[in-house]
């Protein structure tokens, strides 16, 4: 099932389109990674989703239902870059105020076991002001899922956070995994990698990119082989038995094929075995996704 599906969402700002006939689809329970340069649209994007903000044009759909302007999906939670606390309250208080605002049941049963989930037992004793900017982060997740929400969306959740603080967040994530639809925004390629089963990528409010990895990766999949050899000899050694010259080479006994067709590749794997070359590596060249990205952002 789809769990939110926009089509040409538009939201203008001083006459500039800040989100431009933004479209996309993203599936029941899945992780998504919304990827985009500072300033791209994605808090703006996460503000139409929750009704924050009003569109000035698209529709939104959760879970097949229009979503009505100035009415907020209870199936929705949104956790703000930097959350906000009581900073006077320690971590169950403040999950015991979360459950009694949603009107909510087995509330002590509820906190303890969230409170056990992000990883903050220990801690629900002390007072919020004095947690990391990680434990923060944790605290806020928690206040986010305790409701039970279908869908929860995560604006920047790892951008200030040291790496011990953001494993912890993206194992939180990995626990999340299947029990309800996950979109977090990040500027941070690698933090797509870690966890999305589908990336989508905005640039100045437009969709660049939208797919699996694996998809994005093959859709840019370029024709070049990279052969490295044992030693200056073997290299040498192949050399003279290729009579096509469509190759770059390098002093690292390397030598980079740009393929025109499968003829060029078949001739190289026959002169490696008829020749009896040595070789260390085989490699056909795929696009990390830091390239596919700066590749279309600067279009």
């Amino acid at each position: 099932m789809i769990a939110i599906k926009i089509e040409n969402l538009t939201k203008i700002y001083d006459n500039k389109k800040v989100v431009d006939n933004l479209s996309f689809e993203i599936p029941e329970n899945s992780i998504c990674g919304f990827l985009g340069p500072n300033g791209a649209g994605k808090t703006t994007t996460f503000k139409l989703l929750t009704n924050l903000i009003n569109k000035d044009n698209g529709y939104i759909e959760i879970f097949g239902q229009k979503l009505k302007t100035n009415t907020q999906s209870q199936d929705i939670r949104f956790l703000q870059d930097v959350p906000e606390f009581y900073n006077f309250m320690n971590a169950y208080e403040y999950l015991e105020f979360i459950c009694k605002l949603n009107n909510l049941d087995n509330i002590p049963k509820r906190i303890i076991e969230t409170l056990e989930l992000v990883g903050l037992t220990e801690a629900k004793n002390k007072r919020i002001g004095k947690y990391s900017r990680g434990m923060k982060q944790r605290i806020g997740i928690a206040g986010s899922i305790i409701p039970n929400p279908k869908i929860l969306l995560l604006d920047e959740p790892v951008s200030a956070l040291d790496p011990i603080g953001r494993k912890d967040i993206f194992d939180l994530l990995e626990k999340l995994r299947g029990k309800m639809t996950i979109i977090f925004s990040t500027h941070v390629i690698d933090d797509i990698e870690r966890v999305s089963d589908k990336i989508i990528i905005i640039n100045h409010g437009k969709k660049v990119l939208d797919g699996t990895i694996k998809e994005l990766k093959k859709n840019h999949a370029t024709n070049i082989i990279e052969l490295k050899f044992a030693n200056e000899q073997d290299k040498n050694k192949f050399k003279k038995a290729f009579k096509t010259k469509n190759y770059e080479e390098n002093e690292e006994n390397i030598i980079k094929f740009t393929l025109n067709d499968l003829d060029i590749q078949n001739e190289i794997l026959k002169i490696i075995i008829n020749e009896k070359i040595n070789i260390l590596a085989y490699n056909v060249l795929t696009p990390t996704l830091e390239e596919i990205f700066m590749e279309e952002v600067k279009k």
